[in-house]
């Protein structure tokens, strides 16, 4: 008989089951699963690094071709030969380019901001450096005639490292100050010392020189300095001697010496140096006037000029009548005598010792000169036929004129020591005037309390302006200043300034 046995329900309870390794959903993996995702999270970012590394390099390649003129950049380039040589250009081959009059080129680059004369001096740097290949635009020219005021022999470690500079200033255009790269071999510079000598007159012409604009900079005073290199690297004479040399490109070039070459301490001295050049100079000039004129005597407080009315030169009928009794037969030309009785009329104005006829005798011989001629000169550096041309110069609306520092006729002693050194200066101030002819008026302030000793001021007006009359009174501010040309002192210590009026009414 079988043992009884217990019925079960049918449902009996499985083992355990440990879970698969790889059945964790949730990131609850073992060892070697987790290494493999850090493997994989490693080599994305490796992955990244390298795709912003070569992006980089791209960039930085683009860079670095795209500015040579950047210092880091041409040093690259120049290490692995990327960078051209500087070309010497034949004149029918040249890049295309305009001219620029010195005039014509500090109203265009003197009217920038600083920001844009940075970048105006990249793309010129940039042309430059790659020889105007892959640019469409002009290349700016300089033409005109400048006065060498300085030279200097380039070093090493200046933007060329062999050659001269020469520090030029317009002759038209004061404010505009070049300075002239001559790159060339070193066995050339001592000729090129002697031929760069101050006071040299260096002409620019567009038939002959291509003297490109590499650089402009601002200088303290408001005028610009222009760098200029002669694309053609030619030959150089002077017509009064037989020395000449020759240019050679430059070999490389030093975007890290920076430009313009010849700037600060070295700048003020060269422009100190001038000055004190054209003051003596004009001293010189002065003393050699002083020995060839008669001496006159200076009119009192309250003089006044008038004109005598003579007869003109060749009268054919002597017997006719004069109009009054200060005619002589001897034909002269009107002469200004100072009378010491003021008159509102001048022709009425009598006038005392000495007479008449000596004073008309005096004045028709050339070697004498009529009173106050030394004020009506016809500039401070007068030639031979001043007197019959005409004389033109450009005007502008009043405060369009270019930038310049106002001076008064208080500050002429000052100007006359140190000297102007091609500065653009402006007189202002209250006047009166004092004499008039033709057109030149001589001018004294209104406001001086010593009118014997004060310093003047003789204005030329364009032709056919009006000029202002005898003892008027005006005054000029900024919008309307006379233009400074020169100024002077004269043996008995007065000062004169020369001027001219460059506004419109």
């Amino acid at each position: 008989m079988m043992p009884n046995r217990r019925r079960s329900s049918g449902f009996r309870p499985l083992p355990p089951r440990s879970k698969p390794a790889n059945d964790d959903l949730f990131g609850n993996g073992d060892d070697d699963a987790e290494k493999g995702r850090d493997h994989l999270f490693l080599w994305t970012v490796g992955i990244l690094l390298l795709v912003g590394m070569a992006l980089a390099a791209w960039l930085g390649a683009f860079y670095i071709y795209g500015h040579p003129e950047k210092p880091e950049s041409y040093r690259l380039l120049q290490k692995f030969k990327k960078v051209p040589q500087p070309k010497r250009f034949e004149l029918t081959e040249a890049p295309p380019g305009e001219f620029l009059t010195p005039q014509k080129a500090f109203e265009r680059y003197g009217a920038m901001t600083d920001f844009q004369l940075g970048r105006e001096n990249e793309v010129l740097m940039r042309d430059f450096i790659r020889n105007y290949r892959s640019t469409k635009r002009l290349v700016p020219y300089l033409v005109g005639r400048y006065t060498i005021m300085s030279s200097y022999g380039l070093k090493e470690g200046d933007f060329i490292d062999s050659g001269m500079v020469a520090v030029a200033q317009s002759v038209d255009v004061p404010q505009v100050v070049i300075e002239h790269l001559y790159p060339a071999e070193k066995a050339v510079i001592p000729t090129l010392e002697q031929m760069l000598s101050s006071g040299l007159d260096l002409k620019l012409d567009r038939t002959t020189d291509l003297a490109a604009v590499i650089h402009i900079g601002r200088m303290p005073d408001g005028r610009l300095q222009f760098t200029l290199v002669p694309l053609i690297y030619g030959s150089y004479a002077l017509a009064q001697r037989s020395e000449s040399f020759r240019l050679e490109p430059p070999s490389i070039l030093n975007p890290g010496g920076g430009l313009p070459v010849v700037r600060d301490q070295l700048l003020e001295d060269c422009l100190k140096r001038y000055a004190e050049t054209i003051r003596e100079r004009n001293a010189k000039l002065a003393a050699q006037r002083k020995d060839h004129e008669i001496p006159v005597a200076v009119p009192a407080e309250g003089t006044t000029i008038v004109q005598l009315p003579v007869p003109p030169p060749e009268q054919k009928k002597p017997e006719e009548p004069k109009e009054t009794a200060a005619a002589e037969p001897t034909p002269a030309p009107e002469v200004a005598v100072a009378a010491a009785t003021p008159a509102p009329t001048p022709a009425a104005t009598p006038v005392p010792e000495p007479t008449p006829e000596k004073e008309v005798t005096a004045a028709a011989t050339p070697a004498r000169s009529p009173l106050l001629q030394p004020f009506l000169a016809a500039s401070p550096t007068p030639s031979a036929d001043a007197s019959s041309r005409p004389q033109r110069w450009k005007t502008y609306s009043p405060g369009q004129m270019p930038r310049g520092r106002l001076v008064t006729l208080e500050d002429a002693s000052a100007l006359a020591d140190r000297g102007v050194g091609g500065e653009r200066l402006y007189l202002r101030g209250d006047f009166a005037v004092t004499a008039s002819r033709d057109n030149r008026v001589v001018l004294r302030s209104s406001n001086s309390l010593d009118q014997a000793h004060a310093p003047v001021a003789v204005v030329e007006f364009p032709e056919n302006s009006t000029v202002p009359s005898e003892r008027q009174r005006f005054s000029r501010d900024g919008m309307r200043p006379f233009e400074v040309r020169d100024v002077q002192r004269r043996p008995d210590g007065r000062v004169t300034i020369y001027v001219r009026e460059i506004t419109t009414p």
